[in-house]
């Protein structure tokens, strides 16, 4: 979850200078009390290090707290994530917790909430729970620190032609990192949980290309025996378009669905991730927002209830998208959820089919191109009688042009 810039550096600087003292076994008897290194609720580590001493290897306790602060990795409105490091497992950890001033009930609850949600959701995709704690400064979890960029940072950089980006997140790449993050979230749906705040912020990449969907604290249960939904936090705004809003419109405004925007929760199901995750594809692709720049927060709503983004074609033709996803991407943003692709798996199945050549015909196109794969697929499996074709079409065509030079010559 972050840069990796210094990491190195700072980690060495946190396992510098332990404090050292015989280790006694939790219930051994000894003739002094064991120090106790607990300041709060397991903030201590506890696991003994081994020495090599003249007399051979002894165990000694290090005083050190559980969790080590290396660097502040990001916040939003109503939490903060540090890189912490394990002093018992010795590993980089992202460790989350409530702004001080964003402690009450509500928040608590919805903070909660994320933490059981992310917990029930064990895929390689969705970044896996490691820890929850209390101390003074109130409750915290920590997670699996994820190296790389966010993918709001990739997009940057390729909207700003950076090389070292263009050449790693080629328009192929960046087809399968979307399908990466549609198998996360279809996961999730079908364990009843649906996102409600997926966004290029949200979505981390690893140096290797992996995909991890972050923040799971505005998730909520649909389908039978799903928990009510939680009020939204009091009197907090959004940041910005592109921050996360609580209240009447759950979700960020830059990218949710149109229902999301009306404030109508009990409508708000797996489609309106289909919308989210569709308006990423637009971004991911087109490098820009689906939406024109709007004035306030208001005149944004509005058009992510009224506005329709530009049509399959246009895309293709002013954004340079593939028009096999400009396609997908308009019918993933159709304002009306009954239109769209019924589920995120109907979306995937779309998307593999647009990367093997086998989507359906709705323009010259993407009949071309469908004809290209066609071809693809026969010279796979046929190479021999694929390469004989082009060969007698190579000399049907030269015969052609022979015979027509003899008749203008004769």
């Amino acid at each position: 979850m972050g840069s990796s810039d210094n990491r190195d550096e700072a980690l060495g600087a946190t396992l510098t200078v332990p404090s050292l003292s015989p280790y006694k076994a939790p219930g051994a008897p000894t003739g002094q009390p064991r120090a106790s290194l607990i300041s709060g609720p397991r903030s201590g580590a506890v696991l003994p290090r081994s020495v090599a001493t003249g007399e051979g290897v002894q165990l000694v306790e290090h005083a050190r707290p559980r969790y080590e602060t290396v660097k502040r990795l990001g916040e939003g409105a109503f939490g903060e994530v540090d890189l912490c490091v394990d002093n018992d497992i010795e590993r980089r950890v992202a460790l989350k917790r409530l702004k001080p001033d964003m402690q009450d009930p509500d928040t608590l609850a919805r903070f909660t909430s994320e933490i059981q949600t992310v917990g029930q959701l064990e895929h390689p995709g969705i970044v896996p729970v490691h820890d929850v704690g209390l101390d003074e400064r109130g409750f915290f979890f920590v997670m699996k620190y994820v190296e790389g960029d966010t993918l709001e940072h990739v997009i940057e950089q390729l909207r700003a032609k950076h090389p070292d980006y263009l050449s790693r997140f080629s328009m192929e790449v960046r087809t399968e990192m979307f399908l990466q993050l549609c198998r996360a979230v279809q996961f999730a749906h079908g364990k009843g949980w649906v996102h409600r705040d997926i966004k290029p912020a949200n979505i981390m990449v690893g140096p290797l290309g992996e995909v991890m969907l972050m923040d799971w604290g505005l998730a909520k249960q649909v389908g039978p025996g799903g928990r009510p939904d939680l009020p939204g936090a009091s009197g907090a705004p959004a940041a910005s378009a592109y921050g996360t809003m609580l209240g009447h419109a759950i979700g960020t405004p830059a990218y949710m669905s149109p229902e999301q925007a009306r404030g109508e929760h009990d409508k708000t199901d797996a489609r309106s991730d289909v919308y989210s995750l569709s308006a990423v594809l637009f971004e991911l692709m087109g490098l820009r927002h689906y939406l024109r720049p709007q004035q306030s927060m208001e005149q944004l709503l509005e058009a992510v209830k009224t506005e329709q983004p530009m049509g399959a074609l246009a895309m293709h033709h002013n954004l340079a998208i593939p028009p096999e996803y400009a396609w997908i991407i308009s019918r993933g943003l159709d304002k009306d959820p009954d239109r769209r692709f019924s589920s995120v798996a109907a979306l995937a199945q779309r998307m593999k089919a647009a990367m093997e050549g086998r989507g359906p015909v709705q323009c010259p196109c993407t009949g071309m191109k469908r004809v290209g794969g066609a071809w693809s697929r026969f010279i796979d499996r046929r190479p021999n009688l694929a390469i004989a074709g082009a060969v007698l079409a190579a000399a049907a065509a030269v015969f052609g042009v022979v015979s027509a030079a003899l008749l203008v010559l004769g």
